[in-house]
Order: C-alpha cells, then sequence, then structure tokens
C-alpha cells in the first residue's frame, strides 16, 4: 500500500499578546538661572516620545522621553511663562509569551501631569503614562490537506473546506515632515510660544498593488503670547505614506496605528516652524480557504490513522463605535475664554456582559483658561466612557480607544462643560478546534470471517454518514445510494440499509 499525505503550509503571524497599563514618572526639576522664580503654578501638560522597543525572552521594554510643559506666572508679573522638564523613562512589562526578535506594535499617551512647587527655584513634576503594546510571533505550520495512492483498495477520504483567518505581515516605517505655519488672519502674530499640543486625526489606510497608503492629518493646538494678551489657534497638517507589504490578498484589511515619536515646534519671526517624527504600524489581516484532510479509511483493507487536534482563527472581524464623553469640570474660578482643551484616554477596561463585552474608559480632560479678571487658570477631571460590544459565544474581543476629533469646553454655572468623542475599535476573533490526519500506516489484517452483505443500522444522535460508513465497511455514497437519500445526512432516528463495500 502506497499512500502519501499531501501538505500545505500555514505562515503568518499571530498576535500574542495585548495589553493596555499606565506608568507614572516623577522627576525634581530647577528652575534655569535665565528663569525667574515660581510665583504660581498654572498648568502643566505631557507629551511622551518613544524611543526605542526591545522584547527578549519574557520581557517588553519600552524607552523614550515624556516632555512635560509647565505653566507658572513668574513673581512680580501677570503673564505666563514655560518651563519644559523632559523626564526619560523605561516601562517593562513582562509576560511568558514575550519571545526575543518578535515584531511590537506600540503606541505611548500622557494624559495627565501635574508640577508643585518645592520652593521658588524647585518643582516636582509628574506625569502619567499611558501605554498600548501587542507583541505578534511568526508561526509556520503545515497542514494535511488530501491523501493520495491506496488505488484500489476503496480509499475514503473526509476532506473538510475550512476559512481561517491570518496575519501575513506585521510591519513599521518611521518618517518626518516639517511646515511653516502662521496664524490665520483673524490671529494676532505670535510672539513667544507657550504650549503646544500635536494630536492624531483620522487616518485612512487601503492597498494599492502591494503598497499600502496611509493618509491622515496631525491636529495642532498652540497657546501663545501677543503683545500683552493670550491667544490660541489651531492648525491641521496633513500627512501620508506608503508602506510595502508585499504579496496582498484581495480580501485583506490592514491594522494601522500611527505614534508621534517627536515634537519640535518653534516661534520664530511670528511663525511657527514644526517638525514630527512619525512611526506608522501596521498588522495585515487575511482570509484564507483551505482544505483539511480529517480522517480517512479502506473499505478493502484496514489502515490506522493518527489524527490531531489542529487550533484554527476561523474569524477575525474588526468594527468600530464612536461615543460622546459629557461632563461639567466644577471651578472655583469662573471661565471667561477657554484657551485649550484635551482629552486624552489613560485606561481602558472590559469586563463580561450580556451578549458580549462592556468597555469602559477613563477619559483625563484638562482646560486651560482665561478667567473674568484675564488671570490664567486650569482644570481637569477624569471622565468615564462606556461601550458595549456584541460578541457571539467563544469569542474573543480586543478592544483599543482614543479621542477623535477636537476636544470643546464652554464656560457654565459652576465651571466648565466638556465635550469629546472616543472611538472604540475593536476585533473579534474566534478560535476553533478541528482534527487533522498526521500520518496513515497499514494496520493489522484480522479474520472477521464472513461479512453480511446488507446491514440495518439506526442512526443516533450525533452520528453522521461518515461515521456509520466507517464502522460498518460500507461509503457514503453507497449508502445515500441505497437509501435514496436527497443529500449526505440523516435525521436521527432513521433506519439505514447498509451495503457491505466489495473491493
Amino acid at each position: 500500500m502506497d499512500m502519501e499525505l499531501r501538505r500545505v503550509t500555514l505562515e503568518g503571524y499571530q498576535c500574542v499578546t495585548h495589553a493596555m497599563f499606565s506608568q507614572e514618572e516623577t522627576l525634581e526639576s530647577i528652575v534655569p538661572d535665565a528663569c525667574p522664580d515660581i510665583a504660581r503654578i498654572v498648568s502643566a501638560s505631557g507629551k511622551v516620545f518613544l524611543k526605542d522597543k526591545e522584547l527578549g525572552e519574557g520581557t517588553l521594554r519600552l524607552s523614550g522621553t515624556a516632555k512635560v510643559t509647565v505653566l507658572y506666572i513668574p513673581e512680580g508679573e501677570e503673564l505666563p511663562r514655560p518651563l519644559e522638564v523632559s523626564i526619560p523613562f523605561q516601562c517593562v512589562r513582562d509576560d511568558p509569551k514575550f519571545r526575543a526578535g518578535c515584531p511590537v506594535l506600540a503606541d505611548l499617551q500622557a494624559p495627565s501631569a501635574d508640577a508643585r512647587t518645592i520652593n521658588p527655584r524647585k518643582m516636582l513634576v509628574r506625569v502619567n503614562l499611558s501605554v498600548w503594546a501587542a507583541a505578534y510571533e511568526r508561526e509556520r505550520r503545515e497542514l494535511s490537506a488530501d491523501l493520495t495512492g491506496g488505488e484500489g483498495e476503496g480509499l475514503q477520504k473526509l476532506l473538510t473546506p475550512r476559512k481561517c483567518c491570518v496575519i501575513p505581515d506585521v510591519t513599521e516605517k518611521a518618517f518626518t515632515f516639517s511646515d511653516v505655519l502662521r496664524p490665520p488672519a483673524s490671529r494676532p502674530e505670535i510672539e513667544e510660544l507657550l504650549c503646544c499640543r500635536a494630536e492624531l486625526g483620522t487616518a485612512d489606510a487601503k492597498f494599492i498593488g502591494k503598497k499600502l497608503v496611509l493618509k491622515g492629518d496631525v491636529q495642532l493646538s498652540v497657546v501663545y503670547r501677543s503683545g500683552e494678551g493670550l491667544n490660541q489657534t489651531r492648525f491641521e497638517l496633513p500627512y501620508s505614506q506608503i508602506l510595502d507589504i508585499g504579496e496582498v490578498p484581495d480580501d485583506a484589511e490592514p491594522e494601522v496605528t500611527v505614534a508621534v515619536k517627536s515634537v519640535d515646534c518653534r516661534a520664530r519671526e511670528g511663525e511657527l516652524e514644526i517638525a514630527l517624527e512619525m512611526l506608522a504600524q501596521a498588522a495585515v489581516w487575511e482570509r484564507r480557504s483551505v482544505e483539511l484532510i480529517s480522517d480517512a479509511y479502506c473499505v478493502g483493507r484496514p489502515i490506522d490513522v493518527e489524527r490531531s487536534p489542529l487550533r484554527l482563527c476561523t474569524m477575525a472581524e474588526r468594527s468600530a463605535r464612536r461615543e460622546m464623553g459629557r461632563r461639567l469640570c466644577e471651578s472655583g474660578i469662573p471661565a471667561k475664554q477657554v484657551l485649550d482643551c484635551a482629552a486624552t484616554v489613560s485606561s481602558l477596561a472590559g469586563a463580561p456582559a450580556e451578549g458580549g463585552m462592556e468597555f469602559t474608559a477613563q477619559v483625563n480632560a484638562a482646560v486651560l483658561y482665561l478667567s473674568e479678571d484675564d488671570a490664567l487658570c486650569s482644570v481637569e477631571a477624569d471622565i468615564p466612557v462606556t461601550c458595549r460590544v456584541e460578541t457571539p459565544e467563544g469569542c474573543e474581543c480586543v478592544c483599543r480607544c482614543r479621542t477623535v476629533g477636537e476636544a470643546t469646553a464652554v464656560p457654565v454655572t459652576g465651571g466648565l462643560e466638556v465635550r469629546f468623542e472616543a472611538e472604540f475599535a475593536w476585533t473579534t476573533t474566534r478560535e476553533e478546534q478541528v482534527n487533522c490526519v498526521t500520518d496513515v500506516k497499514p494496520g493489522t489484517v484480522q479474520d472477521m470471517g464472513p461479512r453480511p452483505s446488507v446491514v440495518i443500522r439506526r442512526v443516533e444522535r450525533g452520528e453522521a454518514l461518515w461515521d456509520i460508513a466507517k464502522s460498518c465497511g460500507s461509503t457514503v455514497a453507497d449508502i445515500c445510494s441505497a437509501n435514496t437519500l436527497p443529500g449526505e445526512e440523516a435525521a436521527v432516528g432513521t433506519l439505514l440499509l447498509i451495503p457491505a463495500r466489495r473491493t
């Protein structure tokens, strides 16, 4: 007997871990000699820039710099001055699933920061980091797709078509762009830059041939001094990038993350010179059709068939929904004019709910405003936003959340009303276990004596015609023919005539 398994290779990546966590960094900082003493700290805002990603055996390390801009009122002055404090950080995450050399996608935010005076020349600065990271591991699996040979032995094969989802590629590309900006004609010129904030806007990604074309924008919010007054303006900076992917099937879907690595913003002669370094990261999802040989037998002679369970990702669906966040941020000092409003996701938690999952994002909202007597003030609050996601039974749901668009704040009685939109984007996956033939060997021939030409058999619950045919030494085709069945199924309790197969 000469039988041979024909094998196919299923190659790609699998996401071994997906985590979101927070970390706090603090630093004592001295006011530079060229700056006056601190009379009052107004606000602190943070930016975080990722420098290196290192994945070792069981450990992930992310390192970079958090930059905190502190606005303070100097002694004997009325207008604020900025101080920028750089805090180096290293985020370490342990997980036995981490493997050295595997690709990692990561994004970091600084949802909140604050500063407190120790004395007029020294302050304690704190920044909270929000970290998202996903690690991928390369996997290569050989699957048995067919069994050849055994002519004249009455070989029967159970071939099972399957749809599976794989990640053929995980890639990233760093890029930079710069621009020179001027405030709109309705705004005064920039004399001194107080603070700037770069937020990623919407991004669109699609495949064109073997290229992944990414288009998006960066929203730049600026607070500055002009003469004896404070002003703010906002710019939209579009960008586009092309990532090489390789072989891309028609139904591939990209999952894209863009991270800001550095921002250099300087005021010069009434203009803003802006330079940004960014990192585009993408995981590509692909749906494939595979056919597995799940079982086999011969009606002419016995064979020993070894089968092993195989786990396949049979579903990967991505979706997103936006939820509105809204809350009154109470303030003891009434507001006249809002200069800046920022809303950043600080944490995300999920809990099982009826029919799926319920995700709750904690969003830190920080508002910089002028009081009725033109004093610079700030207020902040944590605002929860909830999103309920329906997931089929037996599926796993992984979710991310970020704020989109422009957060706004409006002075009202008792404080400021903050509004923003939070976008929840999730991927629902299902893994199923299927049996696959791994080896076929000749079996032991046993003399069972004469066999009846026809057997009468009742279909039991959970039995398929394949199981009945295999146990009785017949074939599914012969059973269907003998019982005039319209298809390869029979209801539970049906009496079947099982003809013996002659080879």
